[in-house]
């Protein structure tokens, strides 16, 4: 009974967890389609970014450049996702390899970066 519990809990934060990956995905498309437009460029930007930074970023497409990496590292991760999800409910444990060593190596990149910043 214990490990059915602890299965039931898991796929239903890693289900929670796809359908907040897959939110965050359409965000990021929709910024990068409306990225262009002044409005959106001076609330996102002046909200994101340095306020040494504004000018150049208004001038430049960085904002689109920014959001297009957004959508290609969540896609990316999308069909890892996936594989969990199916890795939990199906009980194969070497579909759950994949998404514990890429959010793994992710949060020690993470944690690199923000020291040595």
């Amino acid at each position: 009974m214990h490990t059915r519990s602890v299965t039931t809990a898991s796929t239903v934060l890693s289900s929670i967890f796809f359908t907040l990956q897959l939110v965050s995905l359409a965000c990021s498309c929709f910024l990068y389609f409306t990225s262009d437009t002044s409005s959106t460029q001076r609330e996102v930007i002046t909200r994101l970014y340095h306020k040494d930074l504004w000018r150049h970023l208004r001038r430049s497409n960085s904002l689109s450049t920014h959001s297009l990496i957004a959508v290609g590292v969540q896609t990316g991760l999308v069909p890892l996702t996936v594989c969990l999800l199916v890795g939990i409910t199906k009980k194969r444990r070497f579909l759950m390899l994949p998404w514990l060593t890429v959010w793994g190596l992710g949060l020690v990149a993470g944690i690199v970066g923000a020291v040595l910043c």
